[in-house]
């Protein structure tokens, strides 16, 4: 048995070392040249390539190298096999503070004044008041957000698929919820997984239906939005800000509109960064139980996909 390493387009060198101290060199594959395909059982995987995986007869299992599994459940030709996810507590609570930092940012007006700063203008605002946070997705990353605002003194909603029970925290699903969430939510931050379901959720006719001074923050893909009418919303002024720290394409392309909008604070996926030796550990250990034929840890649904 052997694992398959298949993450393009990233330096891999401090991932084998730390994965070698643990799994036999020989027991260690690399996409794509791979020495003997019908010895790989489990792949570790991040944005692989379409269809790369087929070539593998005896795969067993699937790991991602991150929490989502987005690009992964994508892969038309995926192998029917199952698949997990790394869960990195520190992973909620960066994310939870990255969404605090950013709603006290426009809170306190930092934005207007840099700007300020920049003319020389000495000009004092008090903070905004808007105090409603409304939460898209109520997982780990989402209920971890909401217990930290919580505890800053936010009123906070949220919306998942299926309805959940938070302390304090006004838990909507179905149609109706979701629009109670956005039209009155003052900031309304984006922790869904990515399916058929959710990709373009946040369009025109979202923006249409929240407050005119609401804030948008997006941490979680960029899928979730629909670029075009993110940019004509804030032009129109039908929202007020955006928070984006994900996008369709990363690192996001030189001539996109979202770069010259002085509306929208970019942040290059930083939000959350899975901690290394959390996640090598976690795949480690999931190795050696596919070898002895046990149930793996952190396994998803694939038909909700995450």
């Amino acid at each position: 048995m052997s694992i398959l390493i298949n993450i393009p387009g990233r330096p891999l060198d401090k991932l084998i070392t730390r994965l070698k101290q643990d799994i036999p060199e020989n027991e260690i594959e690399v996409w794509p040249n791979v020495k003997h395909p019908d010895k790989v059982e489990f792949a570790l995987v991040w944005k692989h390539q379409h269809g790369s995986l087929t070539a593998y007869k005896n795969l067993k299992a699937i790991s991602s190298f991150g929490a989502g599994v987005d690009s992964i459940i994508s892969d038309p030709d995926l192998p029917n096999v199952p698949i997990v996810r790394i869960v990195d507590p520190d992973l909620a609570i960066n994310m939870a503070q990255y969404v605090l930092t950013m709603i006290q940012h426009h809170k306190l007006r930092l934005h207007q004044f840099n700007q300020q700063q920049q003319e020389q203008i000495w000009k004092p605002k008090s903070a905004r008041k808007g105090n409603k946070v409304g939460i898209l997705g109520l997982g780990q990353l989402g209920s971890k957000t909401a217990q930290v605002l919580l505890d800053f003194g936010f009123e906070v909603s949220g919306w998942s698929r299926s309805l959940k029970e938070l302390d304090k925290v006004n838990c909507y699903a179905g149609d109706d919820g979701f629009n109670t969430v956005i039209t009155e939510a003052d900031y309304l931050v984006c922790l869904l997984p990515l399916t058929d379901k959710t990709e373009n959720i946040l369009n025109a006719a979202v923006f249409s239906k929240m407050k005119s001074t609401a804030v948008l923050i997006n941490v979680a893909r960029g899928e979730h939005v629909v670029d075009e009418d993110l940019i004509e919303a804030l032009d129109n002024e039908q929202i007020s800000f955006a928070y984006l720290d994900v996008f369709r394409q990363e690192p996001l392309p030189e001539q996109h509109l979202f770069w010259l909008s002085d509306k929208i604070q970019i942040t290059p996926h930083i939000s959350a960064v899975t901690n290394v030796e959390t996640a090598v550990s976690q795949i480690v250990e999931n190795y050696f139980l596919q070898k002895k034929g046990q149930e793996l840890n952190n396994l998803i649904d694939r038909r909700s996909a995450y």
